[in-house]
C-alpha cells in the first residue's frame, strides 16, 4: 500500500470512528487529538460497570461530562471562562471565517476542550482546544488549535447537510416515524451542544464526510465564501459524483423508556426501512439501538445491551 493509499485508509478510519463511541471501532485509530481528550472520553466507556455513572438519555443535559485527568485543568478553564470563550470565537472566525456558539468548556489533561456550534446555513458542532500552563494556571489563549482534520470534516459534513436539505428533512421525519412506532429517542439538545463534536447532525444521527478530495475543495471554497449557496455548492462539487461509502452517517437510537432493551426485530425493522425508503440521503449508514441510559461522564451510549449494524456491515443508499 503506498503512502497515498495509506493516508486515505487513516482518514476513512478516522471518520467512520469519529464520534460514534463503539468500542469495536476504537484502539488508536484517532492519532491526531494532540492532547484535547476526546478519545480519551470515548475510550474510557469500554470495561466500565455497566451501572455506574448512567442516566436516562432524556434527562441527560451533558452535566457530569468530563475528560480523563481533565479535572485540575477544569477549574482552572471555568475560573477563566470568559477569556477562554473569547479566543475560541476569535480563532473560528479567523482560520475558518466562521462565527461560532460556545456551549461548553471542559478541561482535559493538556489543557481546555471547547465544543462549540457554528452559526450560519452551514450547521456543525465541533471543537477547539486552549492549552494551559499548569504551572502558572494560566490559559494559554493565543495558543488555540484544533486537531487536524476535525474542523475541516465538520465543516465538509455541514456543507453535505446544506446540500442534501430536503433529503435530510425526509430522513428525518422517516426516524421520528420509527422512533415513535418502536418507542425510541435520540438525544436532548442540550446533551448534543454539550458533548458533541460530530458536524453535522440531529438528535437521531450526524454526519461525517470522508471524500479527501471534495474535503479540501469544500474548504478552499468555503474560505473564500462561508456564505457559497447551495446552488453554488452544487456547482462547485458535482455532488453526484461523490461516492456514497465516502459519507458515513450513523443512527442512534435509545429506548424511551427505563429498564427496556433494544430487540433483534427492532434492529431488522430500521435497517429495512432505511434500505426501502428512497429520497434519502446518499451515505453509508450505520445503525446503533441502545437501551435508555448514557454514560453521563463520556457521553456515549454504547454499552453490552446496545446492538448494530454498522461497519463494516454498513447499508449503502446511492
Amino acid at each position: 500500500m503506498g503512502k497515498e493509499d495509506q493516508s486515505f485508509m487513516n482518514r476513512k478510519n478516522k471518520v467512520i470512528i469519529y464520534g460514534i463511541g463503539l468500542s469495536l471501532l476504537l484502539g488508536g485509530c484517532m492519532d491526531s487529538a494532540n492532547g484535547n481528550g476526546v478519545e480519551e472520553k470515548n475510550t474510557q466507556v469500554e470495561g466500565k460497570d455497566s451501572g455506574d455513572g448512567l442516566v436516562s438519555v432524556q434527562e441527560y443535559d451533558g452535566e457530569g461530562f468530563s475528560l480523563e485527568n481533565g479535572q485540575q485543568n477544569d477549574k482552572i478553564a471555568e475560573a477563566n471562562r470568559d477569556e477562554v470563550e473569547q479566543a475560541v470565537k476569535d480563532f473560528f472566525l479567523k482560520q475558518h471565517k466562521t462565527d461560532v456558539e460556545v456551549h461548553n468548556v471542559v478541561g482535559n489533561v493538556d489543557g481546555a476542550s471547547v465544543f462549540v456550534e457554528s452559526i450560519g446555513k452551514t450547521h456543525f458542532h465541533t471543537y477547539a482546544v486552549v492549552p494551559i500552563d499548569v504551572s502558572e494556571e494560566k490559559m494559554l489563549t493565543d495558543q488555540v488549535f484544533s486537531p487536524e482534520g476535525e474542523v475541516e470534516n465538520a465543516i465538509a459534513s455541514g456543507v453535505y447537510g446544506l446540500l442534501y436539505e430536503d433529503e435530510f428533512t425526509k430522513l428525518n421525519q422517516v426516524i421520528e416515524g420509527m422512533a415513535e412506532e418502536l418507542a425510541f429517542t435520540g438525544e436532548t439538545k442540550e446533551a448534543i451542544n454539550n458533548t458533541a463534536a460530530f458536524g453535522y447532525g440531529t438528535p437521531y444521527y450526524y454526519v461525517s464526510f470522508g471524500d479527501i478530495e471534495r474535503s479540501n475543495l469544500i474548504m478552499d471554497t468555503y474560505i473564500k465564501n462561508p456564505k457559497t449557496s447551495k446552488e453554488e455548492w452544487k456547482e462547485t462539487l458535482n455532488i453526484s459524483e461523490v461516492d456514497p461509502e465516502a459519507i458515513y452517517i450513523t443512527i442512534q437510537l435509545y429506548k424511551n423508556r427505563p429498564g427496556e432493551k433494544p430487540a433483534t426485530e427492532e434492529l431488522e425493522r430500521v435497517v429495512q426501512t432505511i434500505k426501502d425508503t428512497e429520497g434519502i440521503p446518499a451515505g453509508a449508514y450505520n445503525i446503533l439501538l441502545h437501551d435508555n441510559t448514557i454514560d453521563k461522564e463520556s457521553g456515549v451510549g454504547s454499552k453490552e445491551t446496545s446492538i448494530e449494524r454498522s461497519l463494516p456491515d454498513y447499508i449503502i443508499k446511492k
